[in-house]
């Protein structure tokens, strides 16, 4: 799943409106949706503000589930 999908999955599970998520993360709602499809790049700079404004990690936009250490083995 690549990250807008996941943008709009989160958006859809949390009932929140794309306007709203937008303005949060500082953008015009236009520009958002552009980005959203495809017609504007998805940079490493947009993944904070979005992220902040969906309460979601980086990880979590990207679908990696963190790591965890068993105990008794090194990393």
């Amino acid at each position: 799943m690549s990250a807008t999908d996941m943008i709009y999955k989160i958006i859809d599970e949390k009932c929140l409106k794309q306007s709203a998520v937008a303005r949060a993360a500082g953008y015009d709602p236009k520009k958002f949706n552009a980005l959203l499809r495809g017609r504007k790049r998805l940079t490493s700079d947009d993944v904070v503000p979005i992220c902040k404004a969906l309460g979601v990690t980086p990880n979590e936009l990207f679908g990696i589930e963190p790591h965890t250490a068993q105990p008794g083995k090194s990393a």
